[in-house]
């Protein structure tokens, strides 16, 4: 089956030239530990390195209550690659809701010969 039977399914030159940030539905595990699971596609046209994802939560107030970092796997990507990252928020007790996520990453240059 081919990829034109799918016409709902996005292509790459249709989404944003950046690094995209996605979260999915957070849920709670035995241990009352908030999880938070997404994924990290580069569309910037470049490879990436040194990647890092961040989870700032809010509380009713939209005040910034947590902040924490992970490193998605792999932590370097090449053009429309994807990575995937977990936060666990130990002892949280309810599933996260209000948040924002965002990258940091380099340029990976090691492959240029210029």
């Amino acid at each position: 089956m081919g990829i034109e039977e799918f016409p709902a399914i996005e292509s790459f030159q249709k989404l944003p030239k950046k690094l995209i940030v996605k979260g999915g539905d957070s849920a709670l595990n035995q241990n009352q530990d908030a999880q938070l699971m997404g994924l990290v596609i580069n569309n910037l046209g470049q490879p990436v390195r040194d990647l890092v994802v961040h989870l700032v939560v809010f509380d009713e107030k939209e005040i910034p209550v947590i902040h924490v970092s992970t490193q998605p796997d792999p932590g370097c990507l090449d053009q429309g690659n994807m990575a995937s990252f977990k936060f666990t928020l130990e002892k949280f007790g309810r599933v996260i809701k209000n948040y924002y996520l965002y990258a940091n990453w380099k340029y990976d240059d090691s492959k240029w010969n210029g």
